[in-house]
């Protein structure tokens, strides 16, 4: 096993990568563990020295990827150069098992149509190998499995895999890389990386809490809708036709005054309406119409 102060950090890696883009090939790479191991930080340290390496410049953000959509949108902008690097984030934390799996089918195939020739290099940040489906995991050439942070020099440790198919059996072997050092042949058992650089650090987190962020609204969006249908679905049972119509004024943000005008009728017999709505034990919305009843129950 080499140790990290052997050799420069990223060097074995970069040789790697190096010589199988001078073959025309490509680079598809899956790393995991679990939450807090170190995976989006190691990520991006292997993508930052890389571009020291091969561009002589740093890492652009913008190839950090948080749903297989943007990885898509890169790989077909007709932009990237020949040994870029792309990172995708656990996209699938904001899908379920089947859309995941589906989409990332799409992104396989259209990596097996076009992405060969391209020459990039994709890595896939994931708690478990098999939420990539079989067919995905075949196509892989490298498993990095996260196995410590060294918090004490700031370093991340992981188990590289290094994949090598059986075209004949369709059969999978993982074994580690074997390098030449010092005149000899050695088996590269750890990989050892400090933490990217503090721009990329604090880049990488914004655009993380932003994704974070607008993802928790759409949830909330989606819990909404979920909720309102549901409801709504009781309201068919257990309302009369004129609370089912008050009700449903009131989902759609209708003020108390404006239902009354829509229906033509007195205000106190919406609230009548709406009094008996809550004692059927449905929710009403929030805000402004919650505040007028409130006034009115006063």
């Amino acid at each position: 096993m080499i140790q990290t102060k052997e050799v420069k950090e990223g060097e074995i890696l970069n040789r790697w990568m190096d010589s199988r883009l001078k073959k025309n090939k490509n680079i598809l790479v899956g790393i995991t563990g679990p939450t807090g191991s170190g995976k989006s930080y190691m990520n991006h340290r292997i993508a930052e020295n890389w571009y020291k390496f091969y561009f002589k410049e740093d890492y652009p953000l913008q190839n950090t990827c948080f749903s297989i959509g943007e990885v898509m949108k890169l790989l077909s902008s007709g932009k990237l150069r020949k040994g870029e690097f792309i990172i995708l984030e656990e996209a699938g934390t904001s899908l379920n098992s089947l859309d995941f799996q589906n989409r990332i089918s799409k992104l396989f195939s259209f990596i097996l149509q076009s992405f060969r020739s391209m020459n990039i290099i994709l890595f896939f940040n994931l708690p478990v190998l098999t939420m990539l489906n079989k067919s995905a995991r075949l196509l892989l050439h490298a498993h990095f499995i996260m196995q410590k942070i060294e918090f004490e020099n700031e370093t991340s440790k992981c188990k590289p895999l290094f994949h090598q198919l059986n075209q004949e059996r369709g059969k999978s072997y993982w074994k580690y890389l074997r390098v030449k050092h010092n005149g000899k042949i050695v088996v590269v058992k750890r990989l050892n990386y400090k933490k990217p650089s503090q721009r990329i650090i604090n880049t990488y987190e914004q655009k993380k809490f932003r994704f974070v962020n607008n993802m928790s609204i759409d949830f909330s969006k989606e819990l909404e809708i979920i909720e309102r249908e549901k409801q709504w679905q009781m309201a068919r049972k257990d309302l009369t036709d004129v609370e089912k119509e008050v009700f449903e004024d009131l989902q759609n943000g209708f003020s108390v005054k404006e239902i009354a005008d829509r229906r033509q009728c007195c205000l106190n017999s919406v609230y009548q309406a709406i009094k008996r709505i809550e004692k059927k034990g449905f929710t009403l919305p929030k805000g402004k119409i919650t505040n007028e009843i409130e006034v009115f129950n006063y």
